[in-house]
């Protein structure tokens, strides 16, 4: 075929079927009808992606969310056993321990989060999670150890630096947890429910000034009025 003729064709064939008019996936509507807040459609939507595409994990995670919302937290459940039943997927380990937890089925969550350990190495989540039980098994030396442990996968992680640092705070170590606590500041300046978090470990330290900026930041990220409040107590303290 001549080249000119063979542009033509390409040019008509652009026309007939231009790329933005391409078909979105199931998806892509779902993530387009959630951005709406169209949450039925969404889950109607995902279950069809999910029959012709079984092996998208987060599309699977996105419509065991939607179910939890709605109160249907089993089948949830079933679904984010069925994503790690085909692959390692870090979200659904992370809500179906919680899930287990609120189930009392607490020994089975740890099992969970210790094998997320081992499958996402360089990860913080698992390990502060384990903490977190261990803190309400009353065993401070098991906690301490896992956000250590948390850290160390990932010393980037602000989460693990502040979860860490409230935990000080609660044990009255009142030097090392304004350490953590400024670590996570500069790991997440612009969290604001973080920097409500961080600003409480200063107060409870004695550093009113430090506390009061760290509110303020978070209030003119997100405001809110029972900071607000705080905020307010705090000024007439410092008159």
């Amino acid at each position: 075929m001549p080249r000119r003729a063979s542009n033509s064709l390409i040019a008509a064939i652009l026309l007939l079927f231009p790329f933005g008019c391409l078909a979105e996936t199931h998806f892509e509507a779902a993530e387009r009808l959630l951005q709406a807040g169209q949450e039925t459609e969404a889950r109607r939507t995902l279950e069809l992606e999910l029959a012709s595409r079984p092996y998208n994990l987060e599309a699977r995670f996105n419509l065991a969310v939607l179910l939890e919302r709605v109160g249907h937290t089993k089948d949830a459940a079933t679904l984010y056993r069925e994503n790690l039943s085909r692959r390692h997927h870090l979200p659904s380990v992370v809500n179906l321990s919680a899930w287990l937890r609120s189930q009392g089925k607490v020994t089975e969550a740890q099992e969970l989060l210790k094998k997320a350990t081992h499958d996402f190495r360089s990860e913080a989540v698992p390990w502060y999670l384990l903490a977190e039980i261990a803190q309400e098994k009353k065993d401070d030396k098991q906690a301490f150890f896992y956000y250590q442990r948390a850290i160390k996968a990932d010393a980037k992680n602000g989460f693990a630096h502040l979860r860490f640092a409230r935990f000080l705070a609660a044990k009255k170590q009142r030097g090392e947890a304004l350490l953590y606590a400024d670590r996570a500041v500069r790991l997440l300046p612009a969290c604001a429910p973080c920097l409500n978090i961080a600003g409480d470990i200063f107060a409870q330290a004695g550093k009113e000034k430090r506390a009061l900026a760290l509110w303020q930041k978070s209030i003119a990220i997100a405001p809110n009025l029972e900071l607000r409040s705080k905020i307010l107590q705090a000024r007439k303290a410092g008159r």
